[in-house]
């Protein structure tokens, strides 16, 4: 498949920097990364599937156990990673803020994404209608099934649900209509991880042994200095 270029951040182009990283276009290693978006301090996560959101100052290599990152230090690369999950990067153009959040199912169910929004309100007034938000590749609702979607997913509205599969991409959007992000201001990734496994780490396709050992696909972000 041919690249996907996120076309919502260029016209921040100068203040932002955002580079995904898959099977197509393999990372050699965090620091990699980091040097991909033209800085060499970079923060991950121990993602456990949750809600909680942190605050991100200096360069940490999975020290905290949460799905939610946010900084507003510039030269610090985020990495956010997924292999079949929806993994975002969120942007605040006015405060410049820069978060990632990654939510699998078990994130939506838990609430991740209206918890990160929340973090950004609290720490620096962030509205999330000011916010521009994209998402990687992630699992298209055929290949979201589950044995019982109503008890496992219990806070996910039934109208996402077809049969044992579930629309986890339309759940995510609606959760981000509720909490004020305009359609306008997201862009996602249009690929399914788990129908391209030439291309994407899939869980869930033919992979799981190659994910535990720790390739993911990366969205990886960085804030720029803007200049007075």
């Amino acid at each position: 498949m041919a690249p996907h270029s996120f076309a919502l951040l260029k016209p921040f182009a100068d203040r932002v920097r955002v580079e995904l990283f898959t099977k197509e276009r393999p990372a050699e290693s965090f620091p990699a990364c980091a040097q991909a978006v033209g800085v060499t301090a970079f923060a991950t996560l121990n993602q456990v599937h949750g809600n909680r959101t942190v605050l991100m100052e200096n360069e940490s290599d999975r020290l905290e156990d949460a799905d939610g990152m946010v900084t507003n230090h510039t030269d610090l690369a985020l990495i956010v990673r997924g292999a079949d999950c929806q993994i975002f990067v969120v942007y605040a153009p006015k405060q410049h803020v820069l978060g990632t959040l990654h939510a699998g199912w078990r994130g939506l169910v838990a609430g991740a994404i209206p918890a990160f929004f929340q973090t950004l309100r609290n720490h620096w007034g962030v509205a999330p209608a000011e916010t521009y938000v994209i998402a990687g590749p992630s699992l298209c609702t055929q290949c979201a099934a589950f044995t019982d979607p109503e008890k496992e997913l219990p806070t996910i509205p039934r109208r996402f649900v077809r049969g044992r599969c579930v629309d986890l991409r339309a759940a995510a959007d609606a959760a981000l209509r509720t909490l004020g992000v305009p359609s306008t201001h997201v862009e996602r990734h249009p690929a399914c991880t788990c129908c391209h496994p030439e291309t994407y780490w899939t869980w869930r396709g033919s992979d799981r042994e190659d994910v535990k050992a720790g390739q993911t696909n990366l969205l990886v972000c960085t804030l720029k200095e803007v200049l007075a």
